[in-house]
């Protein structure tokens, strides 16, 4: 058996008084005569690390057990400790002596320390089961695929590019930019919206780290993190590609408000990007505009906010009462959503410059008045509890962005998912870049809608995600973790003793697991490239052939037997 070795930590004495930690050494050292125990004063300063691995090396320890505090930030001194002494992180168990025993047993030091005696001794009846992933690995292709050429797709690339990293910049139409394209200024700024991006086109020019594909698309992916087999379909024909990371920043579409506010019956009824075009032609010739909040969006239909609309609404109608003589704006709002000091200060500047404000109810919306032409505007006040009639020559729909319709393609294809409106939902609260697969990364408003310099700090951030990938020599299973540190291990199957029931295929939420075919009947597979290790599949497999060996049904069933023998 391997050795091992009990590193019992005083905490610089917050367990001393109330864990009699001497006894339970003694105790240790009386039952399990293999084993060597040791108290220290503390396990996670930067000096302990050298001291405790010299420590592991003189006892020729293969396993240790350690009870300290439940603090996993404070725990690298420690790994860096085994490290020294050549030890894997699956050499390790620990229990937690401080918060679970002596923090919150106080009053009653006898149960404290029969709680920690516990602990212990089942975490060494772990140690004794545990056993190890065998790991994989492979060859990092140092390049990147881009997906989409708007403000967070050519943010995203210019910023590889400027890493030395090799760049597949893959847009549907003709040219770069994306909507930008479509608008004539950006809020809060009111700056032109070529010149936000301006600097990046000129880098998708002349860079010759970035390689641009307009008119194509992803046709088929095979592959994983590190290494992923892309084809491009193009007006050439298709492209067979290889990229160590992706980039998905394909952008939204802009809602059609059909039925809504008359709009296509009237043509003085038009949307945002529809006067953002007349904006780019010239000053437009109507005076009297009113813009419409939320037209098709907070809806049963889209429960959604889409962001930008209030924004935009808010420098349209500044531009209305600044450019057009005699100009008149007025925003027909449900509330209006500016958040953040900028957006709040954009919102009172268009108060100072003469914008009005109208709130209605969503169940009693304005009413638009007129023949042949757009005339007048009725509207029950909800501040003012009275109807009003409003005469006009324009009305502006905001309308909200809705997924690109692509995403459903491109769901199956890189086997992601979409939340219930159509965006790519499965970002992670403390990873709100990343994916469920490794190495595929979502920005901009191809996962939810956002305005443009936030698509291009989402697509800069992303970069950054894909590099900490691109700029490894190889990667292996072990390291992909959503956590500090290598992830605790992969499923295994038995195949022996594999039934085929697809059990595991249909509950594991990283796609990790698969039916093959082999000697005539299925079998469960595990791709460990995927695997994060989460349980799903032991869980639900009927007979124990899935486990993870770091804890697998043996170590349960032997800290199970300890605890109560």
């Amino acid at each position: 058996m391997a050795k091992t070795v009990v590193l019992l930590c005083r905490c610089f004495g917050e367990l001393d008084g109330i864990i009699a930690l001497d006894g339970i050494a003694d105790r240790l050292r009386a039952e399990r005569e293999d084993t060597s125990v040791y108290l220290l004063n503390s396990l996670c300063m930067e000096e302990d690390a050298h001291r405790i691995g010299a420590l592991l090396k003189q006892e020729g320890a293969r396993a240790v057990c350690a009870g300290l505090c439940a603090a996993g930030s404070k725990r690298e001194a420690l790994w860096e400790s085994l490290r020294n002494a050549g030890i894997e992180r699956s050499g390790l168990f620990t229990a937690d002596l401080r918060e679970g025993c002596a923090w919150i047993h106080q009053g009653n030091p006898p149960g404290a320390t029969e709680k920690a005696k516990d602990l212990l001794f089942m975490a060494l009846a772990a140690l004794d089961e545990k056993k190890a992933s065998a790991d994989v690995s492979a060859d990092v292709h140092p390049e990147c695929l881009v997906l989409g050429a708007g403000p967070a797709g050519l943010a995203a690339a210019v910023s590889l590019a400027g890493q030395g990293i090799p760049v597949h910049l893959v847009e549907r139409a003709a040219q770069p930019g994306g909507m930008l394209n479509l608008i004539s200024r950006t809020y809060p700024g009111d700056d032109h919206a070529k010149t936000r991006i301006e600097p990046l086109l000129r880098e998708v020019e002349t860079n010759n780290m970035i390689a641009f594909y307009p008119r194509s698309k992803v046709v088929s992916v095979r592959g994983f993190a590190g290494d992923f087999k892309i084809g491009i379909q193009g007006p050439d024909g298709t492209l067979r590609l290889r990229a160590g990371a992706v980039i998905i920043a394909t952008g939204a579409g802009v809602l059609l408000p059909r039925g809504l506010y008359r709009y296509g019956e009237l043509k003085q009824v038009i949307t945002q990007m529809e006067l953002e075009r007349q904006w780019i032609r010239g000053v437009p010739d109507d005076k009297r505009f009113a813009f419409i909040q939320c037209a098709g969006a907070r809806s049963p239909e889209r429960a959604y906010c889409s962001t930008i609309c209030c924004p935009s609404s808010l420098k349209n109608a500044m531009r209305v009462m600044e450019e057009i003589p005699g100009g008149e704006a007025t925003i027909f709002h449900r509330d209006i959503m500016t958040p953040g000091n900028l957006l709040e200060a954009y919102y009172r500047k268009s108060m100072e410059k003469g914008v009005r404000f109208i709130r209605f109810h969503e169940e009693d919306p304005p009413e638009i008045l007129g023949g042949d032409r757009v005339e007048a505007i009725r509207v029950r006040d909800a501040a003012r509890g009275k109807e009003q009639v409003l005469a006009l020559e324009k009305v502006v729909l905001s309308t909200p962005l809705v997924p690109n319709m692509d995403n459903r393609s491109l769901r199956e294809l890189f086997q992601l998912e979409l939340d219930s409106h159509g965006f790519f939902s499965e970002t992670y609260p403390l990873h709100p870049l990343e994916t469920r697969v490794d190495g595929i990364f979502i920005a901009g408003s191809a996962r939810w809608p956002v305005s443009s310099d936030k698509a291009m700090e989402q697509g800069e951030g992303a970069a950054m995600k894909a590099l900490g990938m691109l700029k490894r020599d190889r990667v292996s299973a072990l390291s992909l973790s959503r956590t500090p540190g290598e992830k605790p291990g992969h499923g295994t199957v038995e195949e022996r003793t594999c039934t085929g029931c697809g059990n595991c295929v249909s509950v594991c939420p990283f796609l990790a697991c698969s039916l093959q075919e082999r000697d005539g009947r299925f079998v469960s597979r595990v791709n460990k490239m995927r695997c994060k290790a989460c349980g799903s599949c032991v869980s639900v497999c009927p007979n124990g052939t899935m486990q993870i060996p770091e804890h697998n049904y043996r170590m349960v069933g032997a800290m199970i037997r300890r605890a109560f023998p």
